[in-house]
């Protein structure tokens, strides 16, 4: 029996990937693609400030808010990975005492949550909420997450060479679009192109469409560090990143200092509840 089975598994094997000629679809390309983005190595703890600034239309200065955040992510590597991000507002005056919670999982929807100290009440962020802008800027509530890998559909549509910093990198360019209704209107956007830089998997460049198929956003990387996590595998982080609002004119940045990785993060793994959104673990 065990023979039988071993040279009918054999031939279906030949039937798929030993023909000459035979190639992947572009929506298995693109799947595959968008998993090992998914799936790209990450630290298990990081300690950092993340820099919020809002500019105008005539590219002035209007907002700028500080926030102090923590990130950990528990079973890499397995279909039960979990990564947790927790962030505190320091600056402005108005903002501090508010904080955020994000959970996002790999096998099931990620969950995020608000403290709104101006209202003294913890929001969780579902349906349309999703769309609305993160504090004032460029960005939505979930554009400042990871994307939910089970919550698209994927293409690839070419390669193409993407510059950064005066080099050109070579990227694959995939299509994303949700894959019901309910997710569409959620996010607020018809599709999302991304480059995804081959080596690093880095995501060099998104470019977003309204559920009209108009480009309104694009998304771009400023800045990445490269270091080894306490696995010693090599971690793509990026450090900065900017949003351009293609309808209004604005754009708005994040960027990461001070950064503290692994054990010199000094992080408990009990603060990634909604208890600490309105306590002191920093």
């Amino acid at each position: 029996m065990f023979e039988r089975f071993t040279l009918l598994f054999a031939s279906c094997f030949l039937l798929f990937f030993g023909v000459p000629g035979y190639s992947e679809t572009d929506v298995q390309k693109g799947t595959r693609i968008m998993k090992m983005y998914d799936d790209a190595p990450t630290f298990s703890a990081v300690r950092a400030t993340m820099n919020l600034t809002i500019y105008g239309k005539d590219g002035n200065l209007r907002f700028k808010k500080r926030l102090l955040m923590a990130s950990r992510a528990e079973n890499m590597g397995t279909s039960e990975q979990v990564e947790k991000f927790i962030a505190y507002f320091t600056e402005p005056a108005e903002d501090q005492g508010s904080s955020v919670l994000m959970l996002n999982y790999s096998n099931k929807p990620d969950e995020k949550f608000f403290y709104m100290k101006s209202i003294r009440k913890i929001k969780k962020i579902v349906g349309a909420d999703k769309k609305l802008s993160f504090f004032g800027s460029d960005f939505s509530n979930v554009e400042v997450a990871k994307p939910e890998f089970q919550d698209f559909n994927f293409r690839a549509l070419r390669e193409t060479a993407v510059p950064f910093k005066g080099k050109e990198l070579e990227c694959y360019v995939v299509e994303c679009t949700p894959k019901t209704e309910g997710i569409k209107n959620d996010m607020g956007y018809g599709k999302k192109i991304m480059y995804i830089e081959k080596t690093s998997l880095l995501v060099m460049k998104t470019d977003y469409y309204d559920v009209k198929m108009t480009k309104q956003k694009q998304h771009e990387i400023l800045s990445f560090i490269v270091k080894n996590n306490s696995q010693g595998k090599k971690v793509y982080y990026t450090a900065g990143v900017k949003m351009i609002n293609l309808k209004t004119g604005t754009y708005s940045k994040i960027i990461f200092t001070n950064y503290l990785f692994e054990e010199d993060a000094e992080i408990n793994k009990d603060i990634f509840s909604i208890e600490y959104l309105t306590r002191r673990w920093w």
